[in-house]
């Protein structure tokens, strides 16, 4: 399907939508998607072999000791999600 006729159904689709929360979330996934397009090459798109080096890496981090409390961990977390705006 060419670009021009997938944005014009997905404007014709969005003008019906009358639930405001859903309109939202819409808005925050494509919000995300353009600042964020960098994010498509996530933690699941890595090869197998980057995932073991991966897990080794931090093997390693956590017999040399460098690890973070639970709940500085957490609130990074909670961080990281505002930044995202992710709820």
């Amino acid at each position: 399907m060419k670009t021009s006729l997938v944005k014009s159904t997905l404007h014709e689709l969005i003008d019906k939508i009358e639930d405001e929360k859903l309109l939202e979330i819409y808005m925050r996934l494509l919000q995300k998607e353009i600042s964020y397009p960098s994010e498509s090459n996530d933690f699941f798109r890595n090869s197998e072999q980057e995932m073991i080096d991966r897990a080794k890496a931090s093997s390693k981090s956590i017999d040399e000791g460098r690890t973070k409390n639970i709940l500085d961990f957490k609130a990074e977390v909670e961080n990281w999600k505002k930044k995202r705006n992710i709820q």
